[in-house]
């Protein structure tokens, strides 16, 4: 992993490398080595030389579009990075090294791949650590996993992806290999295995040029899941890849689709924040964006606002609906209602944050429900103990308490920003998640539903009185 600046990503994000190959955890414990080295040592600069490696994976046969997208990436790679990066290409069907020749990141055309097996036989030879040779250093595989997919993979019930689906269920194989990557990814044993990052990128057909993409300029639209249309422009595409690989953490361990098209001469305007912006909605994922227009700039500094203000209360008002029975609110999953502990993040494009947190809570169903095997075996410990009237052991006694961490239920965070361009907006996130959460897409949907309906009449009334 490289970093180009700093050790790691912080919590808010503020502290987010410029520049990164190989997985977020990887690049945090070789920036610790090197701040070890440099105490040890009494240097002020540890100079360590990483050889920047990316090992692709294609069949140019099957991925007509693949080409001139790599063409592009491999331009831009050169471009971000002051040492030189190699830009390793093989087919599926060659004698790919094992330990994927020591590169930080692989990316892999799914369709250049058959199935999930596949990928899982590939990965098993490139995630391969090999042995030192000649007295030289461990090899280190590598620990970002880039899937470049197709669009239409979650949804074959619809055209025109039902069509494309029909022979051969190609879409289908493609859903199961990003779904191998994220299950591989999530299944490494921590302290045993090197870590592994992944991210699933999801274009549609690829044009010839982007000026033939969805439209004139900046046209890029970036959304998590698979939500988009529309086909994408070769440099768009490539520019997209280049983001996720080396600038934007957001992009780990997430799947995100893209579409539309950046001409060269509107590249130069797509700056840092720019980026940083269309990849925020990956943090959660983003479930609601609600412009609510320019700040009412009450200060020199634009950080106090008595617009934010006023909306900061107003959706700590609405909250309150959710506290109690919720009767009428249309959850049937009880929640709890907590404020936001989210700073304010420069990456982030943000000067000012506010919010609430409304977590699900564990019903009497699910986790707590026991089988009929599990309850004769609970009944058969109460007997065992004294159950029957015989006096307990002493050591029955000093049985300590088994701790249990509980189970993140799932969440949406609601957040009222104020930009570093003096804008006020909503955000709701998915909130309280780990790898074992069952995602409650339904009550979700009551919730963020209920927040757009009340943002939009808070922005109308305003627009009205002017206040």
């Amino acid at each position: 992993a490289v970093l180009s600046r700093g050790d790691g990503i912080g919590d808010s994000t503020t502290d987010a490398p410029s520049k990164l190959l190989g997985s977020v955890d990887a690049a945090r414990r070789r920036g610790q080595l090197v701040n070890e080295e440099s105490e040890l040592d009494e240097l002020a600069v540890v100079n360590t030389v990483v050889e920047n490696r990316v090992l692709v994976v294609v069949d140019d046969k099957k991925d007509k579009g693949a080409a001139p997208i790599l063409n592009r990436l491999t331009s831009l790679l050169d471009d971000a990075f002051d040492s030189n990066i190699s830009v390793d290409t093989y087919s599926p069907a060659s004698n790919i090294p094992i330990g994927g020749k020591n590169a930080q990141t692989a990316i892999i055309f799914a369709s250049s791949l058959n199935d999930r097996s596949s990928l899982e036989s590939l990965l098993g030879r490139i995630l391969k650590r090999t042995a030192p040779v000649g007295g030289g250093s461990v090899g280190m595989p590598p620990s970002h996993v880039l899937i470049v997919s197709s669009l239409g993979t979650e949804r074959t019930n619809k055209m025109p992806y039902s069509m494309q689906n029909l022979f051969g269920g190609k879409l289908d194989k493609l859903c199961e290999i990003e779904r191998g990557i994220a299950a591989i990814s999530k299944s490494r044993i921590v302290g045993k295995q090197n870590p592994l990052d992944y991210t699933v990128v999801k274009f549609g057909d690829v044009a010839s040029d982007d000026s033939k993409g969805d439209g004139d300029g900046d046209t890029i639209a970036i959304q998590p899941g698979d939500v988009l249309d529309g086909e994408i422009g070769p440099n768009a595409a490539a520019n997209v890849l280049l983001q996720a690989m080396a600038y934007q953490p957001y992009a780990r361990n997430a799947t995100l689709c893209a579409t539309g098209s950046l001409p060269s001469d509107a590249e130069l305007s797509m700056d840092t924040e720019a980026w940083n912006d269309k990849f925020l909605c990956l943090s959660g994922p983003e479930l609601l964006r609600v412009e609510a227009g320019r700040g009412a700039g009450d200060d020199d500094e634009g950080v106090l606002d008595s617009k934010f203000e006023q909306l900061r209360q107003y959706v700590k008002q609405w909250s309150m609906n959710y506290e109690g029975d919720r009767k009428g609110t249309g959850l049937t999953t009880p929640v709890l209602v907590r404020k936001s502990r989210r700073p304010p993040s420069e990456f982030d494009g943000v000067i000012a944050r506010s919010g609430v947190q409304i977590l699900f809570q564990t019903t009497n169903t699910g986790d707590r429900y026991k089988s009929a095997t599990e309850e004769r075996k609970d009944e058969s410990d109460r007997s065992a103990v004294g159950g029957t009237g015989a006096k307990k052991p002493a050591s029955a006694n000093k049985v300590k308490p088994i701790m249990i961490k509980a189970r993140k239920e799932g969440g949406v965070e609601v957040l009222v920003e104020k930009t570093t361009n003096g804008d006020i907006r909503i955000r709701a996130r998915r909130c309280n998640i780990d790898s074992k959460t069952t995602v409650k897409e339904m009550s979700e949907e009551v919730i963020v539903r209920s927040l757009k309906k009340a943002v939009e009449s808070w922005v109308k009334a305003r627009d009205v009185t002017g206040f």
